[in-house]
């Protein structure tokens, strides 16, 4: 008989026996077996970061981005500029405790500033009603954050159909 006639003698491919008699996989496959995984998963990852179909977002349209960014520019922010509020403090113990506060008030949807202006009373009148109820401790520390978010608060439920995103207090003296 030849040699070459016993293919198990030879330890070919075909049957994955190597030239020890032992069973397994080749280099070759072993490299392709593990790169086929981590190429699903590094598609799948950038198909999530590019929000195709699959994966939510229906692959937004540059159109639809332009028209979201295109309202927020019809929607544009006046701000009013509020004289100063002069207010005394409810001190409790007799001496009479003065705040001077000047600020700025961020509207969204008014049509013009002119509008705006015609409510710069009822502002103050917000302002100096808040700073009469507080004491002078209210005022220190974390109290300021306190104090713009009350505000905030009351002048979004004033201008109810406008929008109040922000309020600047540029002076806040206490005397």
């Amino acid at each position: 008989m030849s040699e070459e006639a016993d293919p198990s003698a030879v330890g070919g491919d075909e049957t994955g026996i190597t030239t020890d008699g032992k069973k397994g996989f080749s280099k070759k496959k072993m490299a392709i077996l593990a790169a086929v995984p981590l190429l699903l998963i590094g598609g799948g990852v950038g198909a999530w970061q590019a929000h195709l179909p699959p994966f939510g977002g229906g692959g937004k349209s540059a159109t639809k981005a332009a028209a979201a960014e295109g309202k927020e520019a019809a929607s544009h922010r006046l701000l009013l500029s509020v004289p100063s509020a002069t207010a005394n403090l409810d001190n409790g113990a007799g001496r009479t405790v003065y705040v001077k506060m000047t600020a700025s008030v961020e509207v969204e949807g008014a049509d013009t500033l002119a509008a705006l202006q015609g409510r710069i009373p009822e502002v103050q009148d917000i302002f100096q009603t808040y700073l009469h109820e507080s004491r002078p401790q209210d005022l220190h520390g974390s109290g300021f954050y306190r104090l713009r978010e009350a505000l905030l608060r009351r002048l979004r439920v004033a201008f109810a159909p406008l929008n109040v995103t922000n309020i600047y207090i540029t002076e806040l003296l206490t005397q």
